[in-house]
């Protein structure tokens, strides 16, 4: 049985019709992704392809939350990024699909306080871990919260945890999977923590003090002069910086960097250099001693961050015996890798 041949203009209208019924489809998949930490919170719009179709960031973390003594502060400063990305976007509640974050929103000053999982923890173990939180006081809808990751030991010396790392780990997995043994892949932070992973599966923590110290050395201390001004790195005095962590201990070496600056030895570069030697050195420290007595098969060690902390990393490590390479991945806020991460989770969830 033959079709029946449609007048042009009715051909038209129908495809017309589909075209709108496919865009309507497509704009219901959108995704929005809020990545929220201590300090500041990124918005992304999503399409159906995963890409990045906006983004912004604001200046509003749990640490708002904490100072106030109520979530209040971030849920309503997690909205106004939602609204201006609706408004600016011409979108309406209803073309957003679903609403994913990660990060320090399921911390007690979050939205919802969720249980870490714990490692090891493979991906797609971890992609049905997610808990689905109706958010009622703004955004009455819900939200699909993404938990943070913690070891345990009957050691507490060897707890670690991480809330919004874990997902940009799972995001650079794709890129170094033909790595041969484990790496440990270091996030630059407020709290620099480390992740130990092997093929699809984190297997390890290790976390650190390093971006809250700088800041309240900076802020707080008798250090302002010296680590106020931005400035580049000299990679001698970086080296020197370490030196001294590793020969006096922190208090003495933090106070040479003061000394310094007392008696009017070195540049301001140099003086600054110095003391992110000092900050920074004990991530060195730290992984070197679980690369030799708890991750051996550690082969590889991986930075996610900027070409500063490219620089720094990378004279840090310059004469270990035990990290002879960094493998260096910069992020960037039109592509992060924690929406790759977020992909990921959600392309399992959707095989599931």
């Amino acid at each position: 049985m033959s079709l029946p041949v449609l007048p042009g203009n009715i051909l038209r209208h129908l495809q017309i019709a589909r075209q709108d019924k496919l865009m309507e489809s497509k704009k219901k998949s959108f995704i929005v992704y809020f990545d929220s930490g201590t300090s500041n919170t990124r918005i992304y719009l999503l399409d159906f392809r995963f890409q990045v179709l906006y983004w912004k960031k604001q200046p509003i973390g749990s640490k708002d939350s904490a100072i106030s003594g109520s979530s209040s502060v971030l849920r309503k400063g997690m909205k106004a990024l939602y609204d201006e990305l609706l408004e600016t976007c011409r979108l309406a509640d209803k073309d957003v699909g679903q609403i994913y974050a990660s990060g320090m929103v399921t911390s007690p000053y979050g939205l919802k306080e969720v249980p870490h999982c714990q490692v090891p923890i493979d991906v797609e173990h971890f992609s049905q871990k997610l808990y689905p939180y109706r958010e009622e006081q703004y955004f009455e809808r819900e939200i699909i919260l993404i938990p943070g990751l913690r070891t345990d030991s009957f050691d507490f010396t060897f707890v670690n945890n991480m809330r919004g790392e874990e997902i940009q780990v799972i995001g650079v997995l794709e890129d170094i999977k033909g790595f041969t043994g484990g790496s440990a892949v270091i996030l630059p932070g407020s709290h620099t923590h480390v992740a130990y992973v092997k093929q699809n599966m984190i297997k390890g923590i290790l976390s650190n003090f390093t971006g809250e110290l700088f800041h309240a050395l900076r802020k707080e201390t008798i250090l302002s002069p010296i680590l106020a001004a931005e400035t580049h790195l000299d990679e001698e005095m970086v080296r020197k910086g370490y030196e001294c962590l590793r020969d006096f201990g922190f208090n003495r070496a933090i106070y040479i960097a003061h000394a310094m600056r007392m008696f009017s030895q070195g540049t301001p570069e140099e003086r600054f250099s110095f003391a992110e030697g000092v900050i920074n050195g004990g991530i060195r420290q730290s992984i070197e001693y679980y690369c030799f007595n708890v991750w051996p098969d550690c082969k590889n060690v991986v930075l996610i961050g900027n070409p500063f902390m490219h620089q720094l990393y990378d004279c840090l490590f310059e004469d270990s015996s035990l990290i002879s390479n960094i493998h260096w991945f910069c992020d960037q806020d039109q592509r992060p890798f924690s929406v790759k991460g977020l992909e990921a989770i959600i392309r399992l969830r959707r095989a599931t």
